[in-house]
């Protein structure tokens, strides 16, 4: 009996114990639970990722900073404008240095924002303080030489055939000269930022006159008779 009662007392004491160890677990599921909807709520209540429904600019390079596929083309617009002319189309360099990704992306972004705005003393625009580009803009063009230049159209003798217009029919073209000008004094200058050349008198400095072209002309070429003048522009017009 006495060793019955100490079985009893025991089996007692167990059972006491019981509801308190089982009253925490309950405690911490019923208060895991509240936290857990108090933070799924607090998350809906936030909203969603801004760029979640944009699209974006996939790269080959993984290393290259995120850009959105409208930030993409903005940019390219103003390199093709404003930087191609000196850093070359592919990003080669031609007169400006080279913009190709394993050069820009060790650089990293706040180095190339901060040349960009502010340019540098051996010719480099800045493009920031000068006003033509705002922060924003000049954060995408940052971003943006990182990427891989993309591939220019392509603009061959099928192009360019297709494209020719024959303003006047060879029968029909002059076979004297017509004015009084010093031809082989006479000269070409290109008027790049206004879209045009001008064709100027060597002998009196005076402008015979002016005509449009296509974009970012960069040089003018007579042909072999020096009958005809070629003005070769960055968008094949």
């Amino acid at each position: 009996m006495k060793y019955q009662g100490k079985k009893l007392t025991a089996g007692l004491f167990a059972f006491a114990v019981l509801p308190f160890a089982i009253s925490p677990a309950l405690a911490q599921g019923n208060a895991k639970t509240a936290h857990g909807d108090q933070v799924s709520t607090a998350y809906h209540q936030a909203g969603t990722s801004p760029l979640k429904d944009v699209p974006m600019h996939h790269d080959i390079n993984p290393k290259a900073p995120k850009m959105s596929a409208a930030e993409f083309v903005a940019a390219q617009k103003i390199y093709f404008e404003r930087c191609a002319g000196c850093h070359g189309v592919l990003r080669k360099g031609a007169t400006g240095k080279p913009l190709t990704p394993n050069l820009t992306i060790p650089k990293g972004t706040a180095y190339l924002k901060v040349f960009i705005k502010y340019g540098s003393p051996r010719g480099m625009p800045n493009w920031g303080t000068s006003g033509v580009l705002n922060d924003q803009q000049v954060d995408m063009m940052a971003r943006y030489v990182q990427q891989t230049p993309p591939t220019p159209p392509g603009f061959g003798m099928k192009e360019i055939m297709a494209t020719w217009k024959v303003l006047v029919p060879v029968d029909k073209r002059p076979t004297r000269q017509e004015n009084h000008l010093n031809l082989p004094n006479v000269f070409a200058v290109t008027l790049r930022d206004a879209g045009k050349i001008a064709l100027i008198d060597g002998d009196s400095k005076k402008i015979i006159d002016t005509y449009r072209t296509g974009y970012a002309v960069h040089i003018s070429r007579l042909s072999a008779s020096g009958r005809y003048l070629y003005v070769i522009g960055r968008d094949a017009k």
